[in-house]
């Protein structure tokens, strides 16, 4: 491929300060610095059966917010209610979210479909259109129909997905689209960098693309796709052409830079302009459309945390919403001079600085605390099959997760998740979650709040209420039990849903979890 239409190619052959002068001359109007990267996920690849749409955006204004919108009456309609990432100083546009009826939609930038008008309809606008008038993808077909006559201002593809359990991808022109239905693909998922399958040969972001179709694939072949994949190992990733730099800390060069650095501008999934990411997940037949969750990122995903919104619960936490900046956007700002700390590098990030030697560095709380996010948000979505929750229930319970996640981040700490003394638990009350959850090989039961006073069992049934097996806790306040998806003869148990118990002297409490082979 020419340098010309892919100067990535020279990047083997040339020494850091000559490759950003390369990028820098070519990026003008073609996203090369790095843009939007995004997905589309059936349920049929998913851990729970459950849709999923992703995005990495990559935008100069890092200063984002979400918030939710509420149903008003306009032009003879009645608007849905939907929560959506927006800049902080202008809430016209959205550029990823999901509505009351369980449509969701984000973008990416797509430069090889002859872009060619000067006006027209902008995509923050468009999805926010979209959200407001939206509930199914043939709802957005006849939507983009309408677009077509009139002109879209650039070229984007959208991800979708509905409260059918159907997802796709739309790769827009300025006046035609072309679907993709991740159903009919082998692989059942479609991603997307900054071009388009139906457009022309220059592929913006090919790079990019390759690596997640990469990891996604090494992936599927191990266990199905979710959300904590996604987030921690695509949102996040910062593999590029120089080395694969994982198991962090990174230990080599890059090409010119300094040992432990990784070269981070436009050439990786999680680049120096990410500024925010999302993963949706959709829902079930069958289920509540309320059942949609949101998991919003706000700051480059290697220093931030995601947390699970609902649109039901009627807003927004203040720490991603706040009108005066989102801490969360403000603390990644502070933590992003310690990222970038070599002024000699200024492209490459510390990656001692995500994980220490000793294991400690900024992945030591934020993945720990995102992955706690998740399972209570599985948690609440088991629970919320068999007791209707109302949107003050559903505000309870995002908050009281938000607020966790958010003390565990302004402290650098996952401590709040693991300490028995959480002023959210009660006195003789056994707070407990496994993770993963569904799973396929194993899960960690976790609990905390324990007397040492009396030994601690787990016990396992199934659906049934026969006991499969029993597992010895320590006669501590906290801990950890694994269990192998094994009964009491060693023998491996078939797929299901299935209960465990934990008792401790007097005090009980159980909970529900999904084996997957």
């Amino acid at each position: 491929m020419s340098v010309k239409t892919h100067p990535f190619a020279l990047l083997f052959s040339l020494t850091i300060t000559q490759a950003a002068a390369a990028l820098a001359d070519n990026s003008a109007g073609s996203g090369m610095l790095g843009e939007c990267t995004i997905g589309a996920f059936t349920g049929s690849v998913t851990m729970d059966g459950r849709p999923l749409i992703w995005k990495n955006r990559d935008v100069g204004n890092e200063d984002q917010r979400f918030i939710y919108y509420s149903a008003h009456f306009r032009n003879g309609v009645t608007t849905l209610a939907f929560t959506g990432d927006c800049y902080r100083i202008d809430t016209t546009r959205i550029y990823m979210g999901a509505n009351e009826a369980g449509f969701a939609i984000l973008n990416s930038d797509s430069y090889n479909l002859g872009d060619s008008l000067s006006l027209g309809l902008d995509d923050g606008t468009l999805m926010r259109l979209a959200l407001e008038t939206c509930r199914t993808l043939p709802d957005f077909e006849r939507f983009l129909d309408s677009t077509n006559a009139t002109g879209r201002l650039d070229c984007w593809n959208f991800a979708c997905l509905d409260s059918t359990a159907a997802c796709a991808i739309y790769e827009c022109a300025n006046f035609s689209y072309t679907k993709y239905d991740p159903q009919a693909s082998p692989s059942g998922y479609i991603l997307r960098a900054n071009y388009s399958e139906s457009g022309g040969s220059n592929k913006t972001g090919l790079d990019r693309f390759k690596r997640a179709s990469s990891l996604t694939g090494q992936r599927i072949l191990r266990r199905p796709i979710d959300a904590g994949f996604i987030l921690e190992h695509l949102a996040r990733d910062l593999g590029n052409i120089f080395d694969d730099p994982y198991p962090l800390p990174y230990l080599e060069c890059q090409s010119d830079g300094p040992p432990g650095y990784i070269y981070n501008y436009g050439i990786t999934i999680c680049n120096r302009s990410t500024a925010s990411a999302v993963v949706i997940r959709g829902i079930r037949t069958g289920e509540p459309a309320s059942f949609t969750t949101v998991f919003a990122m706000i700051g480059t995903p290697i220093l931030s945390v995601a947390i699970p919104l609902w649109v039901k619960s009627g807003e927004v936490p203040y720490c991603l919403s706040s009108s005066v900046g989102a801490p969360i956007y403000q603390l990644c700002a502070q933590r992003r001079r310690q990222l970038y700390d070599n002024p000699q590098a200024p492209l490459y990030i510390n990656s001692r600085y995500l994980l220490y030697d000793d294991g400690g560095g900024v992945y030591s709380y934020t993945l720990p605390l995102e992955a706690w996010g998740i399972s209570e948000a599985d948690r609440n979505l088991d629970y919320w099959q068999f007791q209707q929750q109302d949107a003050d229930q559903i505000r309870d319970e995002q908050n009281r997760i938000a607020a966790t996640i958010f003390t565990g981040f302004e402290n650098e700490t996952a401590k709040i998740i693991q300490s028995p003394s959480d002023p959210a638990q009660l006195p003789g009350q056994i707070a407990m979650f496994n993770y993963p959850n569904p799973f396929n090989r194993g899960t960690m039961i976790q609990y905390s709040g324990a007397s040492g006073q009396y030994q601690l069992t787990v016990d396992i049934y199934d659906l049934a209420g026969k006991l499969v097996t029993s597992m010895d806790g320590n006669q501590t306040p906290e801990g950890t039990v694994y269990w192998s998806c094994e009964n009491s003869f060693g023998d491996a148990v078939s797929s299901g849903i299935y209960f465990y118990k934990v008792s401790n002297g007097p005090f009980t409490s159980s909970n529900k979890m999904v084996f997957l082979k």
